[in-house]
């Protein structure tokens, strides 16, 4: 009986295996790629995925550049789309819901690309179905203060980059339930709202806050304390000048 059993559980990780191909990529993940590439719209002589092509069907898309598969399951855990809109075109209009077949996704950096508009009702709130993504870079687009609620429902984001955007003025930050590290510099925030609830935070977990190069002024360290797991705070570039409270 128990020798059955565990042919059985052979069979069945065959049957994975070959739908799979038996080694690199997932057939799906390699067509979500092929349908993310065609979105961008690249000219023939301006193509920075060039590697990312369907004329050869046994290409391992694994092996495709900007793209890292887990070595053992085959999934696609990582994507380096930096830099990807630069000639010929103003800004990339997202579909967030091109990435969603990525299921395994840990790292996205999308960096550089001067995004400030998505399709309808194909924003980053979409990107709450994508339960392993813990790293994510958005510096150098075009985001206002909106963007922190529109990405407040990624709960497993453990590192966000929203350096060099369009964020201004006093806004309230959402809750991250695991965020560790906040980079938030070259910016135009002069203070942020934190919430407290029945004595938790909504970044119960931040260890690394990055504010350089802002318009914060002293009054800042306030909303700071709420902070509790804080160790590591960058400001310089700022308008802390004179005198003013210290609190505890």
């Amino acid at each position: 009986m128990e020798l059955g059993r565990f042919w059985w559980w052979v069979v069945l990780i065959l049957v994975q295996l070959g739908m799979n191909g038996c080694f690199g990529c997932w057939e799906q993940e390699k067509a979500a790629l092929l349908q993310l590439k065609a979105s961008m719209n690249f000219t023939a002589d301006i193509d920075p995925l060039r590697t990312w092509n369907s004329t050869n069907k046994n290409s391992d898309c694994c092996d495709w550049e900007r793209v890292k598969c887990d070595n053992t399951t085959g999934h696609i855990i990582q994507l380096d789309l930096y830099d990807m809109i630069r000639l010929g075109r103003e800004d990339w209009c997202l579909n967030a819901s091109l990435f969603l077949p990525f299921e395994e996704l840990q790292h996205l950096d999308l960096d550089a690309n001067w995004i400030s508009r998505w399709v309808p009702n194909e924003g980053f709130e979409r990107f709450s179905a994508l339960r392993k993504l813990e790293m994510l870079y958005l510096a150098n687009n075009n985001f206002n203060n909106n963007i922190l609620s529109s990405l407040s429902g990624i709960s497993s984001l453990k590192l966000l980059y929203l350096s060099y955007n369009k964020l201004n003025g006093s806004f309230h930050i959402p809750a991250f339930s695991n965020l560790e590290d906040l980079y938030l510099d070259d910016n135009e925030i002069d203070d942020f709202v934190t919430t407290t609830t029945k004595g938790s935070n909504n970044l119960p977990k931040l260890q690394v806050l990055e504010l350089g190069w802002n318009k914060v002024n002293a009054r800042i360290f306030k909303s700071l304390t709420t902070f509790t797991s804080l160790k590591i705070l960058r400001m310089r570039g700022n308008n802390l000048e004179g005198s003013f409270t210290s609190y505890n």
